[in-house]
């Protein structure tokens, strides 16, 4: 069996109490061929420190600290492309002030990959505060209209690198053109869902994540209004055709949005104030 890298995407604002934990649950995975991306937004915390200190040398773990506050978007895409992952590669995302709830996570998510020939995966989580919010079942067999149907594509969430190349830039971004701040997770995960169908995006039931809702800087207390509106904007964005399946994974770039009369992908990141201060040290509060 081929083992695939896993390049796990941590972004964090204030996140000081729980990143060394998010960190250390990534640490303890059985599953051993993955990178860590660790971005801090500055919160006037510490939790860039903490996290220093949490990934303890690991050359595996790579953290960054931002100048500024980029917020979610544009540290997502930052991370994504700082991995370097391959085309075939599989990032994970994990916020700074979330963790894996069980050591095998990135195994069950490795070998769902193997067993299924899937190109994403999405669910399963549980919340800190012991309720049983997050064992959502899967999208309906053969679903297209995932912008209208409940919204079901929840941590944890994975994708092929080459799935979200063929992304367009602008639905990354909200009905002002600026990068979402709030809500990445699903303006990133639909498009992919759509290319992908219910035949290749795998929902796993098994419990990977532990859902912090305890932190009082989580985005669902301090920018609701914001979420609300920015799901609002992304149900009327034209949604992305399915691939098709025989063709597996493209084998060069197909025009980004899949979708329509598209311009091919713009990618605008390097355009974008990304200075780092601390940069890597070798080693969400959203």
């Amino acid at each position: 069996m081929k083992e695939h890298t896993l390049r796990i995407i941590v972004n964090c604002g204030q996140a000081e109490p729980y990143i060394g934990k998010c960190i250390s649950s990534i640490l303890s995975q059985s599953f051993r061929r993955w990178e860590a991306y660790v971005t801090v937004d500055p919160c006037g915390d510490r939790t860039f420190e903490q996290a220093v200190l949490a990934a303890g040398g690991d050359p595996r773990v790579h953290i960054r600290q931002n100048s500024t506050r980029q917020y979610s978007m544009v540290n997502l895409i930052q991370a994504v492309k700082r991995s370097g992952a391959h085309r075939e590669d599989i990032i994970v995302i994990l916020d700074g002030d979330d963790w894996f709830a069980t050591e095998d996570a990135l195994r069950i998510i490795h070998d769902t990959y193997e067993e299924f020939g899937c190109w994403m995966t999405y669910g399963s989580w549980l919340s800190d505060q012991g309720d049983n919010q997050g064992r959502w079942p899967p999208y309906p067999e053969e679903t297209t209209d995932f912008r209208r149907s409940e919204w079901l594509g929840t941590a944890v969430r994975t994708w092929k690198r080459w799935l979200w190349d063929l992304i367009d830039d602008r639905d990354f971004r909200d009905a002002g053109g600026e990068y979402f701040r709030v809500t990445e997770d699903r303006a990133s995960v639909l498009p992919m869902l759509e290319m992908s169908g219910t035949r290749k995006a795998k929902h796993i039931s098994e419990v990977l994540m532990i859902y912090n809702r305890s932190s009082p800087y989580a985005c669902c207390y301090t920018c609701r209004d914001d979420m609300l509106a920015n799901a609002e904007y992304l149900q009327i964005r034209p949604p992305y055709k399915r691939l098709v399946e025989a063709a597996e994974a493209p084998k060069k770039e197909l025009p980004a949005a899949n979708y329509g009369k598209r311009a091919p992908v713009r990618r605008r990141v390097k355009e974008l104030n990304f200075d780092s201060s601390g940069g890597d040290s070798g080693v969400t509060g959203y």
